[in-house]
């Protein structure tokens, strides 16, 4: 089997499929897929979907929570050379409806247990001519998976992909109106893959780190030969060699080379890292972007959970059976870890790496995550869908080192600018905006909003932030999330990160309210841990020391439960719905 397809992604499952033939690729409950199993389904998916008239570009939606056949499924529109959509395994028929028309998509997969979301919204979907599901189907004209399936040939149908074409198109949470769709091409993955990569090994190598943590880090990056030039690597001489800008380039280009031509890596196929990611849904670019990569270099294993939900004692069970050495959580995620009564009575010793994403991991949770798995060192990735989504990240390894709202060092060009976007010096706060070959194409169908988001090459990513005298960025807030109140400025998470000090709150949203004095008026949502109870007088005394006037919450209601997204955001929106009207 030769590796000279002219098809990206098809490229690399023949490479994987000839070198590695039985080495696992995915791990799902008792199902245990080799890449030579793999491969051919994804040859397979794709003739199928050129039978049923799909070509180049053309999109095809789907909707499964991370399960095998998320996998192959994506993998196989790649290799037809049509366009992913995933869908959110949590919409509404509206929101079915909406992204299925919105997207343009020709055919559409689904797993029957989201049939109740998916069936009544197709049937107003016009465009969409094919409907595949896997499962027991209540739409007449629904094609059975396998039948789907088992109707290709398991042969590379040979369309041609390049770096200008689309990988993926995500669509965004929607906190404000409707989801957009971000078109992702292959170019922006490898060169975000290339620059994170090269990024980690300089920052690896130029940070005061311990030796066994350095050779962690270092065994998880897919560059050939690090094995026997290791100690090399930790040299001082090195070191000093790593600090020059020029040798990012020197690696990045490296890097790249590797993922444009899978060849290049075939001696690491052997040597793959089992990797988790239970409260990151495939959907998401946080965690489908580490999908490119594992496909793209071969070097992962996906262990995932046979459960929808997110379940400590599962997730707990599989790293001690299987000696999972990455994790990859969002905030919420690590927390419901750290804080199960019965961790500690599982072998956690194997995690060698755990990744934070979605959103912004207090120090404290970082600290906690570090004494649950104490051979663990903490990759914090920070960045947007519209990057393809990493913009920075910063490396943790000693609990008295961590740093409050860093989200560390840009890997991408970025500056903070003032409202009327001039540049501000080190240490001032205003809007962060990047600037890489890694930002998207642009959302589908929407000029307007591309037009708003993106200026003269720079991408404003509505986040306000500084950078420290560290030159690392720390975080403040979304701007559109700040509050007005009397004049003053009150931005949630400041307030959010007092009020969780308090024993008895599990989580807590800030809002304002509507105020013909004020303005606004600050409001807490709290959620309470279970079985504890307090009034609002507790909650605003709590406060009074910690925090200026002006932004001690006023009001103060007591929900049951703070909502959530499946990607581990907390739904402001939906709160300030629910809870966000004067008294």
């Amino acid at each position: 089997m030769g590796v000279h397809s002219p098809n990206i992604m098809a490229n690399s499952f023949i490479s994987c499929a000839k070198y590695n033939p039985n080495g696992e690729y995915v791990i799902y409950g008792d199902r245990r897929i080799t890449w030579g199993e793999l491969t051919p389904r994804a040859f397979k998916i794709a003739q199928a979907l050129i039978k049923l008239g799909v070509d180049k570009g053309d999109k095809v939606t789907f909707m499964f929570h991370n399960t095998p056949e998320f996998i192959e499924i994506n993998n196989g529109i790649q290799v037809a050379g049509a366009v992913p959509v995933p869908m959110n395994y949590r919409f509404i028929p509206r929101e079915v409806e909406y992204q299925g028309k919105h997207s343009d998509a020709k055919v559409m997969i689904y797993d029957s247990i989201w049939a109740e979301a998916v069936e009544p919204a197709f049937q107003r979907i016009r465009n969409i001519k094919h409907i595949v599901c896997k499962g027991k189907s209540g739409l007449q004209q629904a094609i059975g998976y396998d039948e789907f399936v088992n109707s290709g040939d398991a042969v590379d149908p040979g369309v041609a992909t390049g770096p200008d074409d689309l990988a993926v198109m995500i669509y965004t949470g929607g906190t404000t109106g409707f989801p957009k769709g971000v078109m992702l091409t292959y170019g922006a993955h490898f060169d975000l893959f290339s620059i994170l990569f090269a990024s980690v090994m300089i920052r690896t190598m130029t940070i005061d780190l311990p030796v066994e943590k350095h050779k962690q880090i270092m065994e998880f990056l897919p560059i050939p030969g690090k094995k026997v030039l290791g100690p090399v690597f930790r040299s001082k001489a090195f070191k000093k060699l790593m600090s020059r800008p020029s040798t990012l380039e020197s690696f990045r280009h490296k890097v790249y080379k590797q993922f444009t031509d899978p060849d290049v890596a075939r001696k690491s196929y052997k040597n793959t890292k089992k990797a988790m990611f239970p409260s990151m849904p495939f959907f998401h670019d946080a965690s489908y972007a580490n999908l490119m990569s594992g496909a793209l270099a071969g070097s992962t294993c996906y262990v995932l959970p046979d459960t929808v939900s997110f379940d400590p004692e599962i997730i707990l069970k599989l790293i001690e059976k299987e000696r999972v050495e990455s994790m990859s959580n969002v905030p919420t995620g690590w927390k419901k870890l750290v804080n199960y009564p019965e961790a500690k009575k599982y072998d956690r010793s194997s995690l060698q790496i755990a990744t934070t994403g979605g959103g912004v991991c207090p120090a404290e949770l970082k600290k906690q995550i570090m004494e649950l798995f104490p051979n663990a060192t903490i990759l914090d990735a920070f960045g947007q869908t519209e990057m393809t989504p990493v913009t920075s990240f910063r490396i943790d390894a000693v609990p008295e080192k961590i740093e409050d709202l860093s989200v560390g060092k840009a890997i991408v060009e970025t500056k903070i600018v003032d409202e009327l976007g001039n540049e501000l010096p080190q240490g001032e706060t205003g809007e962060i905006l990047y600037r890489s070959s890694t930002i998207m194409k642009g959302y589908y169908k929407d000029d307007e909003k591309t037009s708003e988001v993106m200026k003269d090459g720079w991408f404003r990513s509505g986040d306000l932030g500084y950078l420290d005298e560290n030159m690392e960025i720390r975080t403040i807030d979304r701007i559109k999330e700040c509050i007005n109140t009397g004049g003053e400025k009150v931005f949630p998470l400041e307030v959010e990160g007092v009020i969780k000090e308090h024993s008895k709150v599990d989580e807590v949203c800030i809002i304002g309210v509507p105020d013909e004095e004020w303005g606004n008026t600050v409001r807490a949502v709290v959620q309470l841990i279970e079985g504890e109870k307090m009034d609002a007088a507790e909650i605003i005394e709590f406060s009074r020391d910690k925090l200026a006037g002006y932004k001690i919450p006023r009001s103060v209601v007591f929900i049951d439960e703070i909502p959530f997204s499946p990607a581990g955001k907390m739904l402001r929106h939906k709160i300030r719905d629910l809870y966000g009207k004067p008294d």
